[in-house]
């Protein structure tokens, strides 16, 4: 049985040097997805939806959300 990765080292690997940058918001909505995803923690709004940042945020919940599923894909 393989052990699965921490929400760190997905943020790790998803952010790796070479990357494009992202904005705190962005990485910060894909940490919220991974922790609600990999440990079950509730998901909170720090910003008031229309903003900038709420679509920063939410774009990184789609992002997170397409590393979860992927790895869950490879464990089938």
């Amino acid at each position: 049985m393989t052990t699965k990765p921490t929400v760190d080292e997905l943020m790790t690997k998803a952010f790796a040097p070479g990357r494009d940058p992202r904005s705190a918001e962005y990485k910060a909505g894909g940490r919220a997805m991974l922790e609600k995803r990999v440990n079950g923690v509730a998901l909170d709004m720090p910003y008031v939806l229309g903003m900038a940042q709420a679509d920063a945020y939410m774009a990184g919940w789609d992002e997170a959300n397409s590393i979860f599923r992927a790895l869950r894909d490879t464990d089938k």
